[in-house]
């Protein structure tokens, strides 16, 4: 019997390329959607995207959706666990915690040799408050938890459904606030991984505004279709990075839900 080749540095660099693409559009389509099914749900997407880093290429790669939701808490993969503090009308207060990933991850690219960043869990809070017709502002604050870099994020998001009959559109936008910590960990590089081609830099707290429009279509009862596609647009502070060779990064993610 002969055994199949084991996960090289490539796959496993594209799979956490495409984990991270699809937490962010699946928590963006998560934002904008109504509120998901309770109970169990699962399923099957493909994400992809473009990454930022040099000598790193578009990816696609297909990755299952599995969630349980209820009133007092959620747990999914990718986007990690969701625990409510407070639930109102209008209103919800909830602990999180979720996984953050890098392209540079496993990446094989020799424009980045001799850097890598681990997968970390980010932990904090988050608050939700609707108004108006079909309106949603969000609150995001997290900590690094797995003392690799101790950085922090803050995000600040609005968005509106458009109901156009069975294919509703969810319009989002917002600005994510990211320490020197954090920002240094994801697009800077330290003096021990300077090279004479690439210096050292410190991007220093950076600002990142983004837009993202999805839907969320019923197939049937217990089936939905999901698609999201997010842009964010990089300030010069990343940018001038020599690890960066982009100024908008595009994600986007498609695939089917079941609920039972």
């Amino acid at each position: 019997m002969q055994l199949s080749d084991p996960p090289t540095p490539q796959h496993h660099r594209m799979w956490c390329i495409s984990l991270a693409v699809s937490v962010l559009a699946l928590t963006a389509t998560a934002t904008l959607a109504q509120e998901q099914p309770q109970g169990f749900s699962a399923g099957l997407g493909v994400a992809g995207g473009t990454s930022i880093y040099m000598g790193e290429d578009t990816t696609a790669t297909a990755l299952p959706i599995l969630r349980y939701e209820s009133d007092a808490f959620s747990v999914s993969l990718p986007e990690g666990l969701r625990v409510t503090l407070l639930d109102r009308d209008t209103f919800r207060l909830s602990a999180v915690a979720s996984p953050r990933l890098s392209d540079i991850d496993a990446s094989d690219a020799p424009e980045l040799a001799g850097l890598d960043r681990e997968i970390t869990v980010d932990g904090g809070l988050q608050a939700r408050y609707r108004f108006g017709r079909g309106t949603e502002l969000r609150f995001r604050g997290v900590t690094e938890l797995t003392d690799e870099h101790g950085g922090g994020e803050i995000g600040l998001s609005v968005a509106q459904a458009l109901p156009l009959g069975r294919v509703p559109v969810f319009l989002g936008g917002g600005v994510t606030w990211q320490s020197e910590d954090l920002a240094d960990y994801l697009y800077g590089v330290s003096a021990t991984e300077a090279t004479a081609t690439r210096p050292a830099y410190s991007p220093g707290e950076v600002i990142i505004p983004y837009l993202s429009i999805g839907t969320a279509v019923p197939i049937s009862d217990r089936t939905r279709f999901i698609a999201n596609v997010r842009a964010e647009f990089l300030p010069e502070d990343v940018t001038d990075s020599p690890i960066v060779d982009e100024d908008v990064a595009l994600r986007a993610f498609i695939g089917v839900s079941f609920s039972f």
